[in-house]
């Protein structure tokens, strides 16, 4: 009887081997069709994204999906506050820079405050890759213009006080020159050449 048992042990053991042998090719397949999808997913991905309408080199890390439109509409959200405030302080150091010298500079001291927290408003703003650099020129000609309206606002008369607005109102035409480049810059589709 241990002969009977003894011979047929053996073609369930290459049973077994055959199967085990199956199951290894069936999941080396299955891990070489996994590796050859996710080497796709780049290109899918983008394909994906462009047909929403969404510009990848637009995107900020973290973010999927961020249009042009988007982005633009930001930025906007950023800048037309911070410039309406910039207008009143600059319209309250105008009423006064002739007659209230304490008035003129409080008005002085409260456009750098606006202005210093525009700037690092900016300063934080995702910009693409692209544009970044155009931003960070920004972010420092409103730096340049908050140290120069910061000395202003340190004046001993009004005189002194007056002195200075010929290179403020230079340094704000550089502000505006910067801030209207990167606003056409945000408008504009990126080139083939501008793709990640």
């Amino acid at each position: 009887m241990s002969e009977t048992y003894a011979s047929g042990a053996r073609p369930e053991r290459r049973a077994d081997s055959v199967m085990t042998v199956a199951i290894s090719v069936l999941a080396a397949v299955l891990v070489i069709t996994g590796l050859i999808y996710a080497a796709g997913t780049g290109g899918r991905h983008q394909a994906v994204l462009a047909a929403a309408g969404c510009e990848p080199n637009l995107s900020p890390s973290g973010l999927q999906c961020t249009t042009v439109q988007m982005l633009t509409s930001q930025y906007v959200a950023i800048t037309t506050p911070a410039i309406q405030q910039l207008n009143t302080d600059v319209a309250a150091y105008t009423a006064n820079e002739r007659h209230h010298l304490a008035a003129a500079e409080a008005a002085l001291r409260a456009e750098v405050t606006s202005a210093s927290a525009f700037g690092a408003s900016l300063a934080r703003f995702p910009f693409p890759p692209t544009i970044a650099p155009a931003a960070k020129v920004l972010v420092e000609a409103i730096r340049a213009r908050v140290k120069l309206t910061a000395e202003q606002a340190r004046s001993a008369s009004l005189t002194q006080l007056r002195s200075f607005n010929g290179r403020v109102n230079v340094a704000g035409v550089a502000v505006q020159t910067e801030m209207k480049l990167i606003r056409k810059a945000l408008a504009a589709r990126p080139t083939a050449n501008q793709e990640p």
